[in-house]
């Protein structure tokens, strides 16, 4: 969720946190596939929807990619001292965000 890694930028920054270079990688904790996640926006809206799960292999690419790859965000929460909030509440929360807006 975008809102989260905004919310860590802007922690570093805000604790002159600059200092400590490196390549770090974020994303939610937990773990879902593409499947999961239409799934649960689904589940979330309150739309019943027939969602199917395919293999990735049914979209062929040019591009070589791994059947699981998970970004390791150990170094990140070591370094920064951050709590990593699971996909799933942050799905919920930016779904409820959306619905605030007006021209949602």
């Amino acid at each position: 969720y975008a809102g989260d890694l905004a919310s860590v930028i802007y922690q570093v920054i805000e604790e002159n946190q600059l200092y400590k270079e490196g390549i770090y990688h974020f994303s939610n904790e937990g773990v879902c596939s593409w499947y999961d996640f239409a799934k649960e926006i689904c589940d979330l809206s309150g739309n019943v929807c027939d969602i199917q799960p395919c293999h990735s292999d049914e979209f062929p690419s040019k591009v070589k990619r791994p059947h699981f790859s998970v970004l390791d965000k150990t170094k990140v929460k070591s370094t920064f001292g951050i709590t990593v909030p699971y996909w799933k509440d942050s799905l919920q929360k930016c779904i409820h965000e959306l619905e605030q807006q007006s021209d949602y």
